[in-house]
C-alpha cells in the first residue's frame, strides 16, 4: 500500500510541476507590457490632452501655397490591464473653411494592437543601447500581429529604467501590397521601392517648457524613407503629459531635397484628474545620481 501511494505521488508531483513549467512558458510567451510604462496606460481615465497642429504645403519654389491647421482633443476613457480606449474629437481650418471631423474612438493593447487582430509576444535575447555615452541594457521582445491581409513582426528593444522605454523597434509587414519596415537606431536606408523609418531617441533629461514649468522630456528623432520623398520628424515626450508627446517638427523633401511639406505640433492643454481613493499618479522618475558632497572647511 505504501508502495501503491508513493507512486501516486510521484505521479502527482510530475504532473504539478508540467503544469507549473507550461503556466510559465505560457507567461513568458505573453510578456504583457507593463501599463505603468505606456503614455496613456499610467494616467487615470479622463485624462486628456489637446494639440494643435499647423500643416504647409509648398510648391516648386518653396513659397507656401495652403495652410492646414488642426486642433485634436484626446481623452482617455477607458484602460485596463490588457489596454486602453481612446476618443479623439479635432477641428480643421483649411482655406477659410472649419470642418469638424466625426468623433473616433479606438481601443488598442500596449504594445499598439487592435482588437481581432491575432497577437503573440515574447523575450527573444538581450542587447544594449548607448544614448547620451550612457550604455542601457535593454530586453529585445519579438511582437507579432496578425489579421485577414497581412502579419506586422516587430523587434523591440525594451528598457524598464528610462523613458519612453521603448529605446528601439523594427518592424516588418508580410502580406501587404508592399513590404515596409520600420525601424528604431538601425542605420538602414531605402532600398528599391521599400520604404523605412528609422527611430532613435536623441536625448534624454533635455529641459523642456510645459505650460510655463520646465520638465523633463526626451527627444525623438524620425527619418521616414518613401520611394519619392524623406520626412524627418523632431519630437519631444514627456511622460507627465497623457500620450507622451508634447511637441514636434517635421518636413518631407522630394529626391532633391526640395521641401514639400512642413509641418509643427504644440500641446495647448492637458489635464489628469485626481479622485479621492484614487490619487493622481506620479510621473515615472529615474533615481538620480548622488550630488557630490562637498566639505566645507
Amino acid at each position: 500500500m505504501d508502495q501503491q501511494w508513493k507512486c501516486i505521488m510521484r505521479l502527482a508531483f510530475r504532473v504539478t510541476f508540467a503544469a507549473i513549467a507550461i503556466s510559465s512558458a505560457a507567461l513568458a510567451d505573453e510578456l504583457p507590457f507593463p501599463r505603468d510604462h505606456h503614455p496613456w496606460g499610467h494616467f487615470p481615465v479622463g485624462s486628456w490632452k489637446k494639440v494643435r497642429t499647423t500643416a504647409e504645403l509648398l510648391d516648386d519654389k518653396e513659397q507656401v501655397v495652403n495652410i492646414t491647421t488642426t486642433d485634436t482633443t484626446t481623452r482617455l476613457v477607458a484602460v485596463d490591464a490588457t489596454g486602453y480606449t481612446l476618443r479623439t474629437d479635432a477641428t480643421v481650418d483649411v482655406a477659410s473653411r472649419r470642418i469638424v471631423a466625426a468623433p473616433q474612438t479606438t481601443r488598442y493593447g500596449f504594445y499598439g494592437e487592435t482588437p481581432g487582430q491575432a497577437f503573440s509576444v515574447k523575450r527573444s535575447a538581450d542587447a544594449s543601447l548607448t544614448i547620451d555615452g550612457l550604455l542601457i541594457p535593454c530586453e529585445v521582445r519579438q511582437v507579432v500581429m496578425s489579421s485577414d491581409n497581412n502579419k506586422l513582426i516587430s523587434t523591440v528593444h525594451y528598457s524598464s529604467q528610462f523613458p519612453p522605454f521603448v529605446l528601439r523597434r523594427e518592424m516588418s509587414v508580410e502580406g501587404a501590397a508592399e513590404e515596409r519596415t520600420v525601424s528604431v537606431e538601425v542605420k538602414a536606408s531605402a532600398e528599391g521601392k521599400h520604404s523605412t523609418t528609422l527611430v532613435e531617441v536623441v536625448a534624454l533629461d533635455l529641459p523642456h517648457r510645459i505650460r510655463g514649468e520646465l520638465r523633463q522630456a526626451s527627444h525623438v528623432k524620425t527619418t521616414q524613407r518613401l520611394p519619392q520623398s524623406t520626412k524627418i520628424t523632431l519630437e519631444v515626450h514627456s511622460d507627465e503629459v497623457p500620450g507622451g508627446v508634447v511637441a514636434h517638427w517635421a518636413s518631407e523633401t522630394n529626391t532633391t531635397g526640395r521641401v514639400l511639406r512642413r509641418s509643427t505640433l504644440e500641446l495647448t492643454e492637458y489635464s489628469v484628474p485626481s479622485s479621492e481613493g484614487q490619487p493622481q499618479p506620479l510621473p515615472f522618475r529615474r533615481p538620480r545620481k548622488a550630488a557630490r558632497r562637498m566639505d566645507i572647511r
